[in-house]
């Protein structure tokens, strides 16, 4: 990431606060929970009425979609990107979810370094949303004095953050100066220039496991099909639906399937 944006993002962070504390307060409000966002995220979706759906999509880039349909609310993950980027993605949706799902939802998005970041606020509160979720605030600090205790390397207590949070790299760098944990940001500039190739050496030189570093290409459509079929049976003896519709209907999902997953 370049320098000027990161710098960019900790100053508009600082004008967010306010909002994004609104926004967690109803999340957690709605949720009854303030614990780790990656392992419930099923759970979070029943409670927001958001059927979540993770797919390996072709596109590694690509975050999440958002479909809304007047009677049910699908939340699509792509798990053909990095565990930690997946979390993150799936915690900036639930922002626009809680506050009105934006046109451009299903954009391609990097996490932190999507070109609109700096410029699009309602982007920029959706990221320090997913921080606030997935890194909070207390833990978050409690677990940086942890790690300087034994270590003052900067990049050490950076990878230990991202393990323990399952987050990423440069989203633990921002958090660092979003909480006022750090005040010089010159501090961590060549911190910046880190690439994925960089954070795995990172990892295996501190015996760190590497899982949130790999997508997981976790397919859960086979289960949604055996759904839809059961439901399907059902509706058809009820006479609630034809057998013809509903075999097209779930030809066109199959078809729609078989262009955004990636190839086998």
């Amino acid at each position: 990431m370049e320098f000027k944006r990161f710098r960019e993002i900790i100053i508009r962070n600082r004008k967010y606060e306010k909002d994004v504390k609104e926004s967690l307060k109803i999340f957690r409000d709605r949720v009854q929970w303030d614990g780790d966002i990656p392992k419930i995220m099923k759970e979070i979706g029943r409670k927001l009425d958001v059927f979540i759906i993770e797919i390996p999509m072709n596109d590694p880039e690509f975050g999440a979609v958002f479909l809304e349909t007047g009677y049910s609310k699908y939340l699509l993950l792509n798990s053909n990107q990095p565990r930690n980027k997946m979390y993150f993605s799936f915690c900036h949706d639930i922002y626009h979810i809680l506050n009105g799902t934006p046109d451009y939802i299903n954009e391609k998005r990097e996490v932190h370094l999507n070109q609109d970041y700096t410029s699009n606020d309602n982007e920029g509160k959706a990221n320090l949303f997913a921080a606030n979720l997935l890194m909070p605030e207390v833990e978050f600090k409690k677990m940086y004095e942890l790690y300087r205790e034994d270590n003052n390397s900067i990049e050490i207590i950076v990878a230990k953050l991202m393990n323990y949070f399952s987050s990423t790299f440069v989203a633990v760098l921002i958090r660092l100066y979003e909480l006022n944990i750090l005040q010089e940001i010159d501090a961590v500039k060549n911190l910046l220039e880190y690439n994925n190739d960089d954070v795995e050496k990172l990892f295996d030189k501190l015996w760190l496991d590497k899982e949130i570093l790999k997508p997981s290409l976790k397919d859960e459509m086979p289960f949604v099909f055996e759904m839809l079929n059961n439901e399907g049976t059902q509706l058809i003896q009820e006479q609630l639906i034809s057998e013809y519709n509903f075999n097209k209907i779930i030809e066109r999902i199959k078809i729609l399937y078989s262009k955004i997953r990636l190839e086998k």
